[in-house]
């Protein structure tokens, strides 16, 4: 798997009655049948958004994610987006 380097952009979080600024840094991984992944994390979040279904907003974009236990799981962004625009 091949990775290739982050590049950062702020959101929003929204979901489970909430709604908070984050910060997501994205990536672009090749996987070894050669497909192309963009994935992010969810960074600086307040502390102690609820578990449950969130939807997190940037640059136009609207993408559903997690928080299971605590944490954010990891997203695959759709095809298409722009990250360089983004950031």
């Amino acid at each position: 798997m091949t990775v290739k380097p982050v590049v950062g952009v702020r959101g929003v979080l929204r979901g489970m009655g909430c709604e908070a600024d984050c910060r997501l840094p994205t990536w672009k991984e090749t996987s070894t049948t050669g497909r192309v992944y963009t994935r992010c994390r969810i960074l600086d979040e307040p502390f102690g958004l609820p578990d449950g279904a969130y939807t997190v907003f940037f640059a136009g974009h609207a993408v559903p994610t997690r928080k299971f236990e605590g944490r954010w799981t990891l997203t695959f962004l759709p095809p298409g987006i722009d990250l360089e625009r983004a950031a």
